[in-house]
């Protein structure tokens, strides 16, 4: 306990409070989340021993006695409001700090750094396990897990921790986080997401497990649903963060965004108008947030709509600042009553109010719809009370208790997203500072981190495991604890925290642990965590984006519609396809005078590297036409090769001199012109071209590459 003052050596106190961290320990370390509860009886058993002792009362009933009231205790702590007790608040410096600042973003400088090998290594990774799978029997066989189900014929899955929806969800997160920074070639993260959206969450293996729940939604579709936060708002969140990447509105028009049941039955809607659902479903319950399972509203998923919210805002959809009154409701309910009373970490995983998925509520929620419609055409919103709805009618909805422990994991997901969305950065640091760092002080302490012995729980792959889809985790033992969630799962997803926060010596200590199961596979150049198949992409995908975040992806800034080149009127040149596809591209921006793009990637064999590019638009209204006017040298053995195409773009090549070349290709009154001076028309590849030798291909494969072009937009 270095960072801790000590009593005297064999003193009392010191040996009390050493028993005191071992209990605390034995308290992290608990494979199930009752236990976190059955560990508070360990005290009142040592009392029952002292009530024997002194009392001379048997030392069961002291011992049961001493434990009932310990579990009175928590049945008070978990039933009713919890925001009519102070121990469940947050405070009033974190309440004044969420009303202190609206949108407290700081736009920092503009400079963009390149992405770092291990950030390409990592989208070549999640470009592998999903864009280059073919066949649905690919897909599902790489996305096999079953979310705690029971895998077999007709067995219910994907309803837990490990479901689907998850890792589909942080994957895009993560690849937004990395491709932001190279935002000229947004193409390249905006077609893996896409991809996410069409192949996994808007599948029916995925999301049909919604009728488990909510059976009387059956012919009716999933977009109706007033609660399964848990798959309504990452489709929010994941379809707007890939319209703020590339621009493309196609889940914004209407029926746009699309879902077809196994039983082929079509159901459709759009971003806004989902947006506008889940707000009303928001607002007619008395938390301020919706539920995921009925009844049940977690703090981590409430993230998600708020984050679509905040994307949809910053795209123009609704006026910046439509939602803060959405926002607001939630973080002062946060405040006064998502604090855990019982200190496994920092922030209560959920709250129990009434299912709200029924006709009880069906003229709150029309209330509550057509309060947000009114104010979308300009009305005024008129300041609701808890538990009321706009017009003064008492809600159906009731906050009956709510789960009076935290877990460290549940905590990284709440505050990693709160700080994309919420109205004040400061004050989730300050959550963080007064009621999370101490329990990663705790873990830190232990030697969670730090002791070599313990990376048994990301272990090397074993003999037969590959049918597994990944690498086995041993048993949530002493070095996992709670919800049978592996230790590599809640560090991994505690890294971008800590990113965030800066606190590098935590994360430092973090990474270094994680690091040690980094798998990565000189022939395809891919890096990710090691893991079973029920964790893995979600784990490498925390990960990733702790490492962008590192190294300067400002992810608040992106989901404001802050992100750099994102306003600008005359953007610059964009790459909307690039091939091959196994290109690790690292830079991909404008020049330093602001007259072309500057290209950085790896190149993985000697053969073409070809990028095709949308010119900028100075005029919305103008046809516009893109030619290169200049460039810089490539590596000796290299050129470059371009032509217009018919869309006014262009496409840049990068490719092997042949060994007779003496002069560099140029572009000549429409035609190429090479040494020999014979004329060929743009884009017309030599016959009989070849390819090259084997060990002149293997030269080039890993080299980095750079090369800048000057780009000059004309009106037609």
């Amino acid at each position: 306990m270095e960072d801790r003052p000590h009593a005297p050596e064999g003193s009392f106190v010191n040996h009390v409070r050493d028993q005191l961290d071992h209990l605390r320990l034995a308290q992290l370390s608990l494979a199930q989340s009752g236990g976190h509860l059955l560990s508070l009886c360990v005290p009142s058993v040592a009392f029952g021993v002292g009530v024997h002792k002194f009392l001379h009362a048997g030392v069961l009933t002291s011992s049961m006695l001493s434990i009932g009231v310990v579990v009175l205790c928590c049945v008070y702590a978990c039933v009713g409001d919890p925001r009519k007790r102070r121990s469940n608040g947050f405070g009033a410096e974190v309440a004044r700090l969420f009303h202190a600042s609206e949108d407290d973003i700081i736009v920092g400088d503009a400079t963009l750094l390149d992405l770092s090998d291990e950030e390409t290594k990592l989208l070549q990774y999640f470009r592998s396990i999903t864009v280059d799978l073919k066949s649905e029997k690919a897909i599902f066989r790489t996305w096999s897990m079953v979310g705690g189900g029971k895998p077999g014929v007709g067995a219910q899955e994907q309803l837990s921790f490990t479901a689907i929806r998850y890792h589909a969800s942080f994957l895009c997160y993560a690849v937004a986080t990395i491709t932001m920074r190279i935002p000229n070639f947004s193409y390249y993260g905006g077609e893996i997401i896409l991809w996410v959206l069409e192949n996994l969450l808007l599948k029916p293996k995925v999301f049909e497990f919604y009728l488990h729940y909510w059976p009387e939604l059956k012919k009716k579709g999933p977009f109706v649903c007033r609660e399964n936060i848990m798959w309504l708002g990452h489709v929010l969140h994941v379809a707007a963060l890939y319209e703020m990447l590339t621009k493309d509105n196609r889940y914004s028009s209407r029926h746009g965004l699309k879902v077809i049941e196994s039983d082929g039955e079509e159901y459709s809607t759009s971003l806004p108008e989902l947006a506008l659902h889940l707000a009303a479903s928001m607002r007619m319950n008395a938390t301020g947030g919706v539920p995921c399972e009925p009844g049940l509203v977690f703090f981590q998923c409430q993230n998600h709509p708020f984050c679509g919210f905040t994307l949809l805002e910053g795209l123009g959809h609704f006026p910046r600042g439509f939602f803060n009154e959405e926002k607001h409701r939630f973080q002062d309910f946060a405040v006064k009553g998502m604090r855990a009373v019982v200190e496994t970490g920092g922030i209560k995983i959920a709250c129990v109010t009434t299912k709200q998925n029924n006709e009880a509520f069906d003229k709150a929620y029309d209330r509550e719809l057509a309060t947000l419609e009114n104010r979308l055409l300009g009305g005024k919103s008129i300041a609701k009370s808890d538990g009321d709805t706009d017009n003064g009618t008492a809600s159906p909805s009731r906050i009956l208790a709510s789960l009076p422990f935290a877990h460290i994991g549940s905590d990284a997901w709440d505050l990693n997203y709160l700080f994309f969305w919420a109205t004040s950065t400061a004050a989730v640091e300050k959550i963080y500072e007064n009621f999370v760092k101490a329990r990663i002080d705790d873990l830190r302490e232990f030697g969670t981190w730090g002791d070599e012995a313990a990376s048994y729980c990301c272990r090397e792959k074993e003999e037969g495991a590959a049918e597994l889809g990944g690498w086995n985790s041993a048993p949530p033992a002493v070095c996992c604890f709670g919800l049978n969630i592996p230790k590599s799962a809640w560090s991994s997803a505690i890294l971008p925290v800590l990113a965030q926060v800066k606190d590098w010596k935590n994360f430092s200590l973090v990474e270094t642990w994680l690091k040690r199961n980094l798998r990565q596979e000189t022939s395809s150049s891919r890096a990710w965590l090691g893991e079973s198949c029920e964790w893995e992409i979600g784990n490498t995908a925390n990960y990733a984006m702790a490492v962008a975040m590192k190294n300067g992806s400002d992810v608040r800034a992106l989901h404001h519609g802050l992100w750099l080149n994102n306003n600008k009127e005359n953007g610059a040149a964009t790459v909307v396809s690039c091939s091959p596809k196994s290109l690790q591209v690292w830079r991909c921006k404008e020049n330093t005078e602001g007259t072309g793009l500057s290209f950085g990637f790896t190149m993985v064999a000697s053969s073409v590297a070809k990028f095709v590019l949308r010119p900028p638009a100075s005029r919305r209204e103008a046809k516009l036409k893109l030619s290169v006017v200049g460039r810089t040298e490539l590596q000796e053995g290299l050129d470059l090769k371009w032509r217009e195409t018919s869309n006014g773009g262009i496409e840049i090549s990068v490719v092997r001199k042949k060994a007779n070349d003496t002069t560099s290709q140029g572009i000549f009154g429409g035609f190429f012109a090479s040494s020999t001076e014979e004329k060929k028309e743009i884009g017309e590849e030599d016959e009989g071209e070849e390819v090259g030798e084997e060990d002149e291909e293997a030269s080039w494969r890993g080299k980095r590459i750079e090369f800048s072009v000057n780009l000059k937009a004309s009106p037609l």
